[in-house]
């Protein structure tokens, strides 16, 4: 009976030195923490997320703002700026990007954007056991929220809250700019063929207002709303706008040729501006579209 119990004694310590081994091959689990992102998912994260995949360019800019570009183990073929951006190895685009490439890169953690992912990605990547946090941008405000969620979320709270600070206070200047001006009626081309604009609902409809303009397209529905040239006229915008882009941007002389277009307040006044395509990215980047928007509505 001793004989017996100090066999198994032997054979329970060398079972317990091999699962020791082991686990230090393998490494102790990382503790994690059930967040709540901001499309109302619950969303189980690591509590210090080391190796992050970005799904948008506007979150890529984000993450480098914040001083945590080192931690970006993978982005998107259209993660453009910093430069840094575009060595990191890519997963594809952000509709539908590879969960082949992003499981390869062995992330912690994917952060993704409601505008510009599909809600199938964050499923998938569920079940493959790979959490992905999405953000939600609508208004400038929100941009403002997802600094500051950012920085909770990857440790970064105090650069996070700086940024947003910083940020916040350009905002209040351009509100000090526009305050008692008139407010002239804007039409935003998000794209000019067929002519799709901006919905009330939109981060891009909050920095016009911000800025000083009424968009006219207020009244519609959807986010980015498609608009006739017949309804364009009857709206008869003050100043258009128009994203910088080298893949389309017709001149001033093109829109006088026009018909209806040759016919619009902001034409034939000469008020058809090109501001930054940062507009379109809720990013930090954003805030210098605002300003600048302000600085054209005067």
């Amino acid at each position: 009976m001793q004989q017996g119990s100090a066999e198994d004694w032997c054979c329970r310590s060398a079972w317990t030195a091999v699962l020791a081994v082991l686990l230090c091959a393998l490494g102790a689990p990382a503790a994690s923490r059930v967040v709540t992102d901001e499309t109302g998912r619950e969303v189980q994260v690591p509590s210090h997320p080391e190796r992050l995949v970005s799904l948008a360019p506007s979150i890529t800019e984000t993450l480098y703002a914040l001083g945590v570009g080192n931690r970006l183990v993978g982005d998107t073929d259209y993660c453009d700026y910093p430069p840094e951006a575009k060595q990191k190895p890519h997963v594809g685009a952000t509709l539908n990007p590879s969960l082949e490439n992003i499981v390869a890169l062995k992330p912690d953690l994917v952060l993704g954007s409601a505008e510009a992912n599909r809600r199938e990605t964050a499923d998938q990547l569920a079940k493959l056991g790979i959490p992905l946090y999405g953000l939600s941008d609508h208004s400038v405000s929100d941009i403002l929220k997802s600094i500051r969620d950012l920085g909770a979320l990857l440790d970064c709270g105090p650069e996070a809250q700086a940024l947003a600070a910083g940020l916040d206070q350009r905002l209040q200047a351009v509100n000090r700019l526009v305050e008692g001006k008139p407010r002239p009626r804007v039409l935003f081309v998000t794209w000019y063929q067929p002519l799709i604009t901006v919905g009330p609902g939109s981060f891009v409809a909050d920095v016009i207002h911000r800025a000083g303009g009424t968009s006219v397209s207020g009244d519609l529905t959807g986010e980015w709303p498609h608009l006739s040239i017949e309804a364009v006229v009857e709206r008869n915008p003050q100043v258009i706008l128009l994203p910088q882009s080298q893949s389309y941007s017709p001149s001033l002389d093109e829109f006088r040729r026009l018909p209806g277009w040759r016919d619009l307040a902001a034409v034939k006044a000469g008020r058809v501006y090109y501001v930054p395509d940062t507009i379109v990215r809720p990013s930090p980047r954003l805030f210098d579209a605002l300003e600048e928007v302000a600085r054209l509505l005067r």
